[in-house]
């Protein structure tokens, strides 16, 4: 049987949570089944701050890596470095987008099947590609609504099959108001599982207790009930340390204005990038790890990586929208929409021993069990051999 041939399109290959999404599925693809190809929109180095880190992975798996600048014609006035889907929405010149079309055509001709890795990577490309060109157009799901509408700023009257971790009616239904064409098909977050990081212990001698926060520093992604949290917690009288750990400088993302407003300054840690983020909990011996939620759900590969070394989390949910688990603790993943009540369940996690190993366990049972990426893989392969 002959392979099919797949075309993923990628933003970049930096530490993120799209870019290891795409990297867990073609390290779980089937290569007797597929060849796979990426094409990535931005060139290397482009961040001395955030490394490709996924770009050397790829490229030991056999897979085939293209950039968009071998592709796409830009004018001399414009910066190399410049984030590609401004240069692509900024082109004014006719015969340039033509070009540009032309040779995306000629390329996406040699595929079976082209998936965007990203609402915002289809988008990206979306003026650059003939509007009858795809009959069905494949898009994996990586932002919600809550963090910015204009990800999916684009024609919604077309033919589109997303692929993404919302798990209920409602919430599909509120994700893509306004598109008339389409289909959902449910892949959860998916990595490969090990038993090796499952070491978080619950600290009963250290006075001074830890948490944690990974995230890109974006204002996409808020930060301010937590620090509204911590802002309660250190008034209440508690010793504790805030830690926030992602690539970014605070202040361009905007959060300095809660730091400030809450009096945090010189009390929220912000500690930057980490290389390898499971090893970072283990050595700073975190005592709790809070992040963003969507309705029951984590919302983010990072919190995934955080289940399997055990340590403990909970959620602020982000979902515009009725929850009937919200401000529980005895659920699997934690969500709070009340401030009190997340301040209440994050006290009982890091001081109460029973409840950690509880949420701890409970946890990683979860990742280990249902997120093998090398046993939900099956359902992607189903759509690529469509």
């Amino acid at each position: 049987m002959s392979k099919k041939k797949i075309l993923f399109v990628v933003s970049d290959f930096y530490h993120n949570g799209a870019q290891r999404e795409m990297y867990e599925f073609d390290n779980a693809l089937d290569k007797d089944k597929f060849k796979v190809t990426i094409l990535s929109l931005a060139d290397l180095n482009l961040r001395l701050d955030l490394p490709d880190y996924f770009y050397e992975r790829h490229l030991s798996l056999g897979t085939e890596i293209l950039f968009l600048k071998d592709f796409i014609r830009k004018s001399k006035n414009r910066l190399e470095s410049r984030i590609l889907n401004r240069i692509l929405r900024n082109v004014t010149n006719n015969k340039l987008k033509k070009n540009n079309i032309k040779n995306l055509v000629t390329l996406f001709d040699n595929f079976d099947k082209v998936i965007f890795m990203g609402e915002y990577v289809y988008q990206s490309l979306s003026n650059n590609i003939p509007s009858d060109y795809f009959k069905e157009i494949f898009i994996f799901i990586m932002c919600s609504r809550f963090q910015s509408e204009s990800y999916r700023d684009f024609d919604k009257k077309k033919q589109f099959v997303f692929i993404g971790g919302f798990d209920s009616a409602k919430q599909i239904e509120h994700e893509f108001e306004g598109f008339s064409n389409y289909r959902f098909e449910f892949m959860p977050f998916c990595l490969a599982v090990t038993n090796e990081y499952n070491k978080w212990q619950f600290n009963e001698t250290c006075k001074t207790k830890k948490i944690g926060i990974f995230t890109r520093l974006h204002k996409d992604k808020p930060l301010d009930p937590f620090l509204y949290a911590y802002q309660v917690l250190l008034s209440q009288g508690y010793n504790i340390e805030l830690h926030v750990f992602g690539v970014g400088d605070y202040k361009h993302a905007e959060y300095d204005r809660y730091v400030n407003n809450l009096d945090l300054n010189g009390k929220v840690y912000f500690r930057g990038h980490q290389s390898d983020m499971k090893k970072t909990i283990l050595e700073e011996k975190l005592d709790l790890v809070w992040f963003q939620g969507y309705n029951n759900l984590p919302a983010g590969f990072a919190a995934l990586e955080v289940c399997l070394t055990g340590t403990p989390q909970i959620f602020w949910d982000f979902f515009i929208g009725d929850n009937e688990h919200i401000n529980k603790l005895d659920f699997i993943y934690p969500h709070y929409k009340d401030l009190l009540a997340f301040v209440e369940a994050s006290k009982a996690v890091l001081y109460n021993y029973k409840i950690a190993e509880s949420l701890s366990d409970k946890q990683f049972q979860d990742i280990f069990n249902n997120r093998n990426v090398f046993k939900n893989v099956g359902n992607i392969e189903k759509i690529l051999l469509e």
